[in-house]
């Protein structure tokens, strides 16, 4: 972090002053007066900060031979250059700087006023803690991978006696005991210098008692819309794979579930004219496969399945399932990192608002930004191959700190916002976008003592509206429902959903409520929706109407679980219009969360 001081123009002023002075003073006898003028204060700038050093440049000053420095009010020294450099200096410590143009010796003009600089060097920073996902847990194959940390240059794991180095993120061990029980850890250590080794991250596990099977599932790397996995199998081992909500396949037993794949692969051959094994070697998998699957449902469960399968249609093994459970959110390939207990940064895409801004995930990305006691937040958002290109290291802190603190290059958030970034809810924003376009987003906020906190985040806008999900909430006025005034619409559309409470208050009634906390008013004031309803909403939809006042805004909130035991919430808001009658009286706007969906009519879509 640094802190500039402002340039000491007083000179000019004093400069002036005596030019005056000497002007009222002269009389009209005097033909010529030699005056002295103080050089202009150098305007500084300051670069590179790192753990142990940073550069200063400034702007060439007319007149000046020289410019003389020092740092931390030691000796000065001189240079004719338009810059100097600082190393070997502690880490996370304030250095000042004094700095001051010099004119030519014999020269009328006069040493410029002094410019001061403060400088804090970069803190070391601790790596971030890796997240264990431990793939595999037989004796001849345990497989066990973790988050890429950004910032690492290799990582120390241990399993039992046994320990290693790795630059990978993940490893494969054998020769373990059947049956047994181990912990692993693993812990990121620092490419350079500016950063210290995480916290050791640990995962405990008992080996399998059972030999390796035939098709060992083992996922790699699962987000909020795909997943990527390997399968592994001996080299000639063909087999047939799919990814399918748990939802779903907890409905049949393994014999029909390989039968139905079977026949459906059968009929497709002779719908299409071709000999059936064309058709298995257009389908089957052959010997071990890293598979990435797409366009599935965020926070839900699926299996990932295979079962052995040779190419006359003969089925020559079981079934095999790895159950996953997709995320929130999904990640580009783009950087994401940073974030602070004072400070932080979500990026996100959403259709959530796409009825009432038009801004949907196709052509916008969404920011919210929640601290305490936050003073500033410098930011700007580029398209990721844009950022990739401006930082040929994505994760050099240092250098992007540098390029948001240049006002040529980033923008300011407005004071007043910032009332919203320290608020309980936060500040958000949307911008603009283009389909299936990478946008990664960098910022950096200044809390009130003057610490600094990076946070960069990317995120890919889909190619279509289409939704995957398999809960989706909707609160509409629409005269289809009844007077836009006086009647609301919540619409609910769901697949495998099992159970659903609603609530439905005034939004001025949530005022102070952070979204976090909607689960557990749903829980304890929701409305249980019927099986008759459930039913409607796992087909086209329901409508549930709801009496409400114009010109008032409303929220409503479900929680629905699946067969698989998901569990997922979400909310919608709608304003009501202005009563149709001129006459018509505006019923005072209660703050009381009264759930409105206890008296709901029921319709279908």
């Amino acid at each position: 972090m640094m802190k500039t001081s402002r340039m000491i123009k007083s000179a000019f002023i004093t400069a002036a002053s005596s030019v005056l002075f000497l002007l009222a003073g002269c009389g009209s006898e005097t033909k010529e007066e030699t005056l002295s003028e103080t050089l202009k204060t150098p305007e500084a700038k300051v670069s590179e900060v790192t753990v142990s050093g940073f550069r200063v440049d400034w702007s060439k000053v007319y007149g000046a031979e020289n410019y003389t420095y020092s740092l931390d009010g030691a000796e000065a020294d001189s240079t004719k250059d338009l810059s100097v450099t600082f190393n070997g200096l502690e880490a996370s410590k304030e250095y000042v700087v004094r700095l001051q143009a010099e004119p030519a010796k014999g020269s009328t003009r006069t040493s410029s006023e002094p410019v001061y600089i403060h400088v804090r060097t970069a803190d070391v920073s601790q790596l971030e803690k890796p997240e264990i996902t431990v793939g595999s847990t037989y004796a001849s194959k345990t497989i066990i991978s973790w988050s890429v940390i950004p910032g690492a240059g290799s990582y120390e794991y241990t399993i039992g006696d046994i320990s290693g180095t790795t630059t990978e993120n993940r490893v494969a061990l054998s020769n373990l005991a059947k049956g047994t029980d181990y912990i692993f850890t693993v812990k990121a250590i620092p490419a350079e210098s500016g950063s210290t080794a995480s916290e050791t991250a640990q995962a405990s596990f008992t080996t399998s008692s059972d030999d390796v099977p035939a098709l060992l599932i083992v996922p790699e790397n699962t987000l909020a819309d795909a997943v990527v996995f390997d399968v592994y199998a001996t080299p000639d081992a063909t087999y047939y794979y799919d990814v399918v909500s748990s939802s779903s396949l907890m409905q049949f037993d393994e014999a029909t579930i390989i039968s139905r794949y079977r026949t459906a692969i059968i009929e497709y051959a002779k719908s299409k004219g071709i000999s059936l094994r064309l058709a298995m070697a257009s389908v089957l998998k052959v010997g071990t496969n890293t598979i990435g699957v797409s366009s599935l449902a965020s926070e839900m469960s699926y299996d990932i399945i295979a079962f052995g399968m040779d190419y006359d249609g003969n089925v020559t093994t079981g079934l095999y399932t790895k159950r996953i459970t997709t995320t929130a959110t999904g990640w580009s390939s783009g950087p994401n990192y940073g974030g602070a207990n004072w400070f932080s940064q979500n990026f996100f895409i959403t259709n959530s608002y796409l009825g009432l801004t038009g801004y949907g995930w196709t052509n916008s990305v969404w920011t919210t930004w929640k601290g305490s006691d936050v003073q500033s937040i410098r930011y700007r958002l580029l398209p990721t191959s844009t950022f990739n290109k401006v930082f040929s290291d994505p994760y050099d802190k240092e250098a992007i700190k540098t390029f948001l603190r240049d006002t040529s290059y980033s923008y300011a958030v407005r004071t007043d916002y910032l009332a919203l970034v320290n608020s309980s809810n936060g500040y958000n924003s949307v911008t603009p976008g283009n389909p299936g376009v990478s946008y990664t987003m960098s910022a950096l906020a200044t809390s009130a003592s003057g610490e600094e906190e990076l946070t960069v985040n990317s995120i890919t806008t889909k190619t279509t509206n289409e939704a995957y999900t398999w809960f989706s909430l909707a609160a509409l006025v629409n005269e289809r429902y009844g007077p836009t005034s006086t009647k609301m619409a919540c619409v609910l559309k769901g697949v495998g959903i099992e159970s659903a409470k609603l609530v439905v208050v005034k939004t001025s009634a949530l005022a102070g409520i952070p979204e976090s906390s909607y689960p557990a008013l749903i829980e304890d004031k929701g409305n249980e929706l019927n099986a008759t309803y459930i039913e409607y909403i796992n087909g086209d939809g329901l409508a549930l109407l709801v009496n409400v006042e114009p010109q008032t805004s409303y929220t409503a909130m479900a929680t629905v679980v699946n067969k698989a035991g998901d569990k997922l919430t979400r909310h919608a808001s709608v304003t009501t219009t202005a009563a149709e009658s001129a006459t018509s009286a505006r019923t005072r706007a209660s703050v009381n969360l009264e759930n409105l969906a206890v008296n709901a009519e029921a319709t279908p879509v």
